[in-house]
């Protein structure tokens, strides 16, 4: 005669019943079975941790030990008769409340009124509140005189993934015990155990998939495995496992991380085409994508590494940063890879497999930009014969005539000349017209006179010197054009650039640090180096001005109806 009785979920079937069977918190097992020994058990308990790591199996396991009558070593014996009403969900003093659906004042209220009454089948009586945090302000209120001197038969316990949601004055009133994610090894081995006990073969490669999958939580784990069991395979292996949780396969996502180093976009497009085919989220895809870029930049870091490569990595990583999985509109999280894949092929000297290197022009030979970027010609005054290669951005002239330089202004000079030209020597002191129609040997130009410049001074000056080509390289990407040319270089300090914004347009700031790959790029492609790069928003009334050819158009204006969504949330610093 068959059975009839219902399935349970795997994660029901062998949650843990005693302390000894909870899997990988030891601290707070060991803190928890000495209070139970020595009856130093606290009234009101808070146990905080990620989903699925054991909150409400501790809770449980507790309030065991609180009414077990054959105590082990501080351990529930799970066989006496409280115990067993435990287990089995019919003991009427442990009163089990999801706080998401009863948040609200009436709801505590009633229990706040039944608080009082003894026990009928257990020796003390236990509330267990899951989900706590979303208990409201008022309901905490109405709660707090109770919470903080209850009847001697009563407990409370608390599980929550967001404790910083709690009022402070509950806080205080609870003992906090921190449940950890899991490892990977400790998640494989009760997947080995529930496999055993099925009498089910499976791969150690496709148990270490589901373990790593979990992401910590071992309830999450019991429930993958649970869905690749229901498949019926007399085996598991790696590939059945991947089918069915729709991942793609190790070397797919190594291929399409390598396009996104190398800016091939075809392939990138076409590897991204045959997972649509084949069903695959594009959000589990870009998971599978950070998971192995973590994992490369970790073997990078060793001593016999590829750095080069972690270079390039860590560069699509924080590429990869501003992409939302969340993101509902036209084309989701697809649409948002495909964009990486076509920015890196626009790009295509930004993750490079060798030393960047250095250039003299803002449109290098190797660029497909489609069109190179307009030549930023020298102040050239009416007498004085033109550079011999016009076509390109000039290195800054050393100062020959120490007359010609002007004391540093703190603000550039507002009656800019024609587009044509650049400043006047006078208005910006970081720029000097030259004095001979050959141009000048390259050389850092003096020091500015500016206590805002920090780092390495010649570095500095280097960068200052060649600002102009990093404008007008960046500026071939018009979302980046307005920002850039509002910004100035206040120091170089080794490989770290800082740049400054007026304090009253903080917004550009913000606006610019969602683009960091790209300015660093741009910056390390002029300098001939590798470069981090950080944005502040500072007083500039001591910062040197650079000179740069501006549009007439107001660049706040400009970069306000560019980025208008994004700054929407964003308030200016007075």
């Amino acid at each position: 005669m068959t059975s009839t009785a219902p399935h349970q979920a795997l994660y029901r079937r062998w949650r843990a019943q005693r302390f000894s069977e909870i899997v990988g918190q030891t601290a707070v097992v060991e803190t928890l079975r000495n209070a139970v020994r020595s009856d130093r058990v606290s009234h009101a308990i808070l146990f905080v941790g990620p989903r699925g790591t054991g909150k409400t199996s501790l809770a449980r396991i507790l309030a065991k030990a609180l009414n077990c009558t054959n105590l082990q070593d501080g351990d529930p014996c799970d066989a006496c008769e409280a115990c067993v009403a435990i287990r089995e969900g019919r003991a009427m003093d442990l009163i089990e409340i999801d706080a998401a659906s009863n948040r609200g004042i009436d709801a505590i209220r009633d229990l706040r009124d039944r608080i009082n009454y003894a026990p009928t089948d257990l020796r003390r009586k236990v509330y267990i509140l899951d989900e706590a945090h979303q208990i409201t302000k008022d309901a905490w209120n109405a709660l707090l005189k109770s919470l903080e001197e209850p009847p001697d038969f009563v407990a409370f316990m608390f599980a929550s993934t967001h404790p910083q949601d709690f009022p402070p004055a509950i806080l205080s009133r609870l003992q906090r015990y921190d449940v950890r994610r899991l490892s990977i090894e400790e998640i494989e081995g009760k997947l080995a155990r529930i496999l055993a006990a099925e009498a089910v073969e499976a791969e150690p490669g496709a148990v270490r998939l589901i373990a790593r999958l979990a992401a910590g939580g071992m309830r999450d784990a019991e429930s993958m495995l649970d869905q690749v069991l229901a498949a019926g395979a007399g085996r598991i292996d790696e590939a059945a496992v991947r089918d069915l949780l729709g991942l793609a396969d190790s070397e797919v996502v190594v291929r399409l991380i390598d396009a996104l180093i190398g800016g091939d976009a075809a392939a990138g497009l076409d590897v991204l085409a045959q997972l649509d085919d084949r069903g695959r989220d594009a959000g589990v895809v870009l998971e599978q994508i950070v998971e192995q870029i973590r994992a490369e930049l970790g073997a990078s870091l060793a001593p016999d590494g590829d750095r080069q490569r972690g270079v390039a990595l860590a560069a699509l990583a924080r590429r990869l940063a501003s992409i939302d999985p969340e993101r509902r509109g036209v084309g989701g999280t697809r649409f948002q890879l495909e964009l990486a894949l076509l920015d890196a092929a626009t790009r295509r000297g930004a993750i490079p497999g060798a030393t960047i290197p250095a250039v003299t022009s803002p449109a290098p030979a190797a660029s497909v930009a489609p069109e190179p970027p307009r030549p930023q010609p020298a102040a050239v005054p009416p007498e004085a014969p033109m550079a011999a290669e016009p076509a390109t951005v000039s290195e800054p002239a050393t100062a020959a005539e120490p007359d010609t330089v002007a004391e540093p202004s703190p603000e550039p000079a507002t009656d800019r000349p024609a587009r044509a030209t650049r400043p006047s020597p006078k208005t910006e002191p970081s720029v000097v017209a030259p004095a001979s129609p050959a141009p000048a040997a390259p050389a850092a130009p003096a020091a500015p006179t500016s206590t805002a410049a920090t780092g390495d001074a010649s570095a500095i000056d280097e960068l200052r010197a060649r600002w102009p080509e990093v404008v007008a390289f960046l500026s071939q990407s018009p979302p980046v054009k307005p920002l850039i040319e509002a910004c100035r270089p206040i120091s170089v300090e080794d490989h770290l650039v800082t740049l400054g914004f007026p304090e009253d347009k903080a917004f550009l700031k913000i606006a610019l640090e969602r683009r960091g790959p790209i300015l660093e790029e741009g910056i390390g492609r002029v300098l001939g180096r590798a470069v981090n790069v950080r944005c502040v928003a500072t007083n500039l009334e001591h910062v040197p001005a650079v000179a740069i050819e501006a549009e007439s158009a107001d660049l706040i204006s400009e970069a306000r109806r560019i980025f208008a969504e994004d700054l929407v949330d964003v308030g200016e610093v007075s």
